[in-house]
């Protein structure tokens, strides 16, 4: 799994890719997130679309990241998410929880 968290106008982008299927994986990622929450970050845009598997490790990892979010008084949405990924995040009934949009484009128009 790869991520990189890029500075936009008034959230930050997050993108992650690869597969997801330890917490291990994402531990730079974790750390990260809740260093930006701690210092009063609390938008968050993630895009999905290279992530070619998730497992319940890995959305688990997703809605701690969403809660966190949200217990800052912020919002963590998804725009552009992989078809497999997209399956999950339906079969999980994950997708009335999260806002997801078809694109990073169209999530930013509405975020």
């Amino acid at each position: 799994m790869e991520y990189t968290i890029a500075d936009q106008a008034d959230y930050k982008l997050v993108t992650v890719s690869g597969r997801l299927i330890e917490k291990s994986q994402a531990e730079g990622l974790i750390k990260e997130f809740e260093g930006l929450v701690s210092n009063g970050t609390n938008r968050y845009l993630m895009s999905l679309e290279n992530l070619e598997y998730v497992n319940s490790t890995g959305l688990n990892l997703l809605i701690g990241m969403f809660t966190q979010a949200r217990n800052a008084g912020g919002e963590l949405v998804i725009g552009g998410i992989s078809p497999k990924v997209k399956k999950l995040m339906v079969m999980t009934k994950l997708d009335s929880i999260f806002k997801i949009y078809d694109s990073v484009a169209v999530a930013s128009e509405n975020f």
